[in-house]
């Protein structure tokens, strides 16, 4: 692969970058001053977007959710009380928000510059970053560094990057501004991963707060987990993805079931599954498939992904052209829930 220019691009990028701390609002604790490191030009886009940015918002009430160790001894976040479908369980607003395509060069049409360089640079920007945060989360982003005995700012990248959120709707190529981004929480950041989610996690531009969406029930003291790679890879492919986030193997509930081969079929049909086909057959076999797909999803307990309220809804209006006027009522309330959940998207 052919790199972009490390030395010129590396000035460019580091004489580029700014560090503004976004003010909390006015009724939120003082720890939610964010300290935003990107291009002027990215956040001047959100201000004219939204007056008054970051907007007020409602905080969770306390004692939803613990970090605490894990079995594998780290640390995640669990429940400490049962939650459903559509509960939101973290909202927050993050320490700080970062250009997450810094191993791109924008000034170079998007061609790759060498990774090692990339994280080098965005190793600096790291460092100086905690120089700048407000007294209020420094302390609190350091107790999340110190956690990292080997390599702090390589594992940070790693491990602590969740939620990436994309602003503005210029191309990366023609527009030379960094467009993806990524944040880092006091709790977002350890939600761990799992090829069988529970949450759906985005950011929301307008209040600048991280939000955990439940996707299917969790019970109390259960773990909450999102997702660090595409669901319809195959499991060996799904491990390779992860060997970056220090995940090797992963022992989720997906990987650890016994019938691989079942589940990797159902994860390719339901990524490979024709929606547009589906409605040119009649009710009965239209029905017929969607209930396979369906099946396929639950089972595999992927309600994380966008296509169930879409599946949930095609039922819908099937039953309803065959008279079965209460089962689709009843599947369009369920498809309305998982549109809600998703409309803003899985941010990872």
């Amino acid at each position: 692969m052919e790199f972009a220019a490390t030395k010129a691009w590396k000035e460019a990028v580091l004489k580029r970058v700014i560090y503004t701390n976004i003010p909390d609002a006015a009724d939120s604790p003082a720890h939610d001053t964010v300290l935003y490191v990107g291009e002027q030009v990215v956040l001047d886009t959100l201000r004219r977007k939204y007056r008054n940015l970051p907007r007020q918002y409602v905080p969770l009430p306390n004692g939803l959710v613990a970090v605490q160790s894990t079995p594998s001894l780290s640390l995640g976040v669990f429940a400490k009380r049962a939650f459903k479908p559509g509960d939101v369980v973290v909202r927050e607003r993050p320490f700080l928000i970062a250009a997450a395509d810094i191993g791109f060069d924008p000034s170079a049409g998007g061609k790759k510059v060498n990774p090692l360089i990339g994280n080098s640079v965005l190793g600096e920007i790291l460092k100086s970053a905690e120089r700048h945060f407000l007294p209020p989360n420094r302390d609190g982003f350091a107790a999340l560094l110190t956690d990292y005995s080997l390599n702090p700012v390589h594992d940070l990248m790693k491990d602590m990057f969740r939620s990436l959120f994309r602003i503005g709707e210029k191309d990366l190529e023609t527009s030379g501004v960094y467009k993806d981004y990524r944040l880092v929480s006091r709790v977002a950041s350890r939600i761990n991963h799992s090829c069988s989610p529970n949450v759906v996690c985005h950011f929301d531009e307008a209040t600048f707060t991280f939000n955990a969406v439940v996707t299917r029930e969790i019970q109390i003291g259960e773990e909450i987990l999102t997702t660090y790679c595409p669901l319809e890879l195959p499991r060996a492919e799904r491990h390779r993805y992860l060997l970056p986030y220090n995940i090797d193997p992963c022992r989720c509930e997906a990987c650890e079931m016994t019938d691989q081969e079942g589940s990797n079929q159902r994860r390719k049909m339901i990524y490979d599954y024709d929606m547009h086909k589906v409605i040119q057959l009649s009710p009965r076999k239209a029905l017929k498939e969607l209930i396979g797909v369906r099946n396929a999803i639950e089972e595999e307990n992927l309600q994380f992904l966008p296509v169930y309220p879409m599946v949930l809804q095609l039922m819908g209006s099937f039953w309803a052209k065959l008279g079965k006027s209460t089962l689709s009522e009843g599947l369009q309330k369920q498809a309305d829930l998982y549109h809600s959940i998703h409309k803003s998207g899985p941010s990872r």
